[in-house]
């Protein structure tokens, strides 16, 4: 494994590429309730945080990571946190060394919400 994550970080494999081969997740109802995703512009003095619970599955913190890259987010920090099948993370994110706007951040939350649905 640590051989697989060594060539990931070196651009060598693709990781979107290995998680197709991981099966999919079935929805699990208990562990998608209270699922929610909200943003927060007032507890950092420097960042947004950008509050996700939902269902864990393979890949999830790649595909939301990978999302506010793409959207031109810089995450400073990521605390991450798994309780029975449930993800409970969040993100401290930038944009341009500032925190995003409301109405950014917002944006990014119902992106997140998207992108951390069970597959």
């Amino acid at each position: 494994m640590i051989r697989t994550v060594t060539r990931a970080v070196k651009g060598e494999i693709n990781v979107s590429q290995l998680l197709t081969r991981r099966p999919p997740v079935k929805p699990d109802p208990h562990a998608l309730s209270g699922a929610r995703v909200s943003f927060d512009n007032e507890a950092s003095p420097s960042a947004t945080l950008i509050h996700l619970i939902t269902q864990d599955r393979p890949g999830l913190l790649y595909d939301v990571s990978s999302l506010i890259s793409k959207r031109g987010g810089d995450i400073e920090v990521v605390l991450v946190d798994t309780e029975a099948k449930r993800a409970i993370d969040v993100f401290y994110v930038k944009k341009g060394g500032n925190k995003l706007s409301d109405e950014g951040a917002r944006s990014l939350a119902d992106a997140v919400a998207e992108v951390s649905r069970p597959v």
